[in-house]
């Protein structure tokens, strides 16, 4: 694991920021380009993607605090300035509120937009993904199997002082799946939300079946973690969504 990328003087470049960064320039170059094709003003675009990765990190760090509240508590300043401690769902909340309210202001269309981001998202999380498995957060259960990792002792993971799920590449690989869905879904488009809502129904899924083998501090509420309850609503909301919208454009 290398949980420093590399020095250049005082400066320390670690990779998890690195990778995190990254993949959102990627989204943000991918997404660029698709609004050319869609018609959309690059400047609009690019004001309202800014803000909707801000209050995504912001989103995704309130609820980690909500999530993980006694060790806020604890050590508020190392909880709220700390490196990792973040929860993907909360990202995707906060991003969506703070993209409804900026479509309004631009004249856009909710659902173009949300198409667009959606497409790429997955692999902009999946390049994040590799900047979890370098700094050992986001790890999954111990286990004695061969594909369990080892992470060195001072990472999060390494504290266990066994060998772990390696969710993080696990994660990694089906968001590159879940990606290449969304094309071919691109492809067939045929209503504005399809891409956007077939991004929340699969990703909805994906992340409850994976939540089971994650070790990491999770936060349950009864006999499912907070992510989980989350996924079944978004699974849900989306199908009844895509159900009606399809209703909707077979009457047309």
């Amino acid at each position: 694991m290398y949980p420093v990328l590399f020095k250049l003087g005082p400066l320390t470049i670690y990779t998890y920021g690195f990778f995190v960064l990254l993949g959102v320039i990627i989204t943000y170059w991918l997404s660029l380009k698709e609004t050319a094709w869609q018609g959309i003003d690059k400047n609009s675009f690019s004001n309202l993607f800014f803000w909707t990765i801000i209050f995504s990190f912001v989103g995704a760090r309130f609820l980690y605090i909500v999530v993980e509240w006694r060790i806020f508590v604890e050590y508020p300043l190392r909880v709220v300035l700390g490196r990792s401690g973040f929860v993907f769902y909360g990202g995707v909340i906060g991003g969506l509120l703070a993209l409804y309210v900026l479509v309004k202001k631009y004249n856009l269309k909710f659902l173009k937009v949300a198409d667009i981001l959606a497409l790429y998202i997955p692999l902009g999380h999946a390049i994040g993904r590799i900047g979890c498995f370098c700094y050992g957060c986001c790890y999954g259960r111990p286990t004695d199997s061969w594909i369990g990792i080892q992470f060195p002792p001072h990472s999060p993971a390494g504290i266990l002082g066994t060998k772990v799920i390696p969710t993080q590449l696990i994660s990694l690989f089906f968001l590159l799946i879940i990606f290449f869905i969304l094309l071919n879904i691109k492809r067939r488009k045929k209503f504005n939300g399809q891409i956007f809502l077939s991004y929340l129904v699969i990703y909805g899924i994906f992340r409850f079946i994976i939540e089971f083998f994650r070790g990491d501090p999770r936060g349950y509420i009864w006999i499912f973690s907070t992510s989980q309850w989350i996924s079944i609503i978004v699974v849900v909301l989306s199908v009844y969504y895509w159900l009606r919208s399809r209703k909707t454009l077979h009457r047309e």
